[in-house]
């Protein structure tokens, strides 16, 4: 009888015990090739999905935490716009990308792969504020560019390339790096991330 109180004490004391020691965890993954370890809390909600938790493989860390890790100056929810690019061959992610995220926090789809632009506030919020302006009224920006305000209070300006060029440069002081290419806009958090097909 002493031995089963014994067996049920330490059971209880290590149940009682495991969320102080859950909130402190660390994977393992790979970023263009490159493996990298993430110190991250399994208390954060941005740890993904109840699957991803029961299947993940190791020590391998689950798609949102590679988000997270890769896009830190975004809240959860703003980072909900975007899904972690992982390619299984190489077992490597790369930048995240604008898309829909499956259950591992991956890219359901190809996807377009997204950086962020050195920008001011004041430039993000001229930017967001022209996309909510043609949210409601036609005729405010190009025919080639369509505006769409996220759930996660993001706004998506997308078109065709020589389209968003132009528009972002009425609206940025500096030429962005990757305008030639950026497919779509997306504009969160006093960020502007450009996000390209290629």
């Amino acid at each position: 009888m002493r031995t089963l109180t014994t067996i049920l004490g330490t059971a209880l004391s290590l149940a009682l015990a495991s969320p102080a020691a859950a909130t402190a965890t660390q994977c393992t993954t790979r970023i263009d090739g490159e493996t990298v370890t993430i110190f991250y809390s399994s208390d954060d909600p941005t740890y993904s999905s109840m699957r991803e938790r029961l299947f993940r493989r190791g020590s391998e860390c689950p798609g949102a935490v590679v988000i997270t890790y890769l896009m830190p100056e975004l809240t959860a929810d703003e980072r909900t716009v975007f899904c972690a690019n992982y390619d299984p061959q190489t077992r490597s992610h790369s930048q995240p990308a604008q898309g829909r995220r499956d259950s591992f926090g991956r890219c359901v789809e190809p996807s377009r792969t997204c950086a962020l632009v050195n920008t001011t506030r004041q430039e993000a919020a001229q930017l967001m504020g022209l996309g909510a302006q043609a949210d409601r009224r036609e005729g405010l920006l190009p025919s080639t560019i369509s505006a769409v305000t996220h759930t996660s209070g993001a706004m998506i300006l997308s078109g065709n390339a020589g389209a968003i060029t132009g528009l972002l440069s009425s609206v940025m002081a500096a030429p962005a790096v990757m305008a030639g290419a950026a497919a779509s806009v997306v504009v969160i958090g006093g960020a502007i991330y450009l996000c390209s097909d290629d």
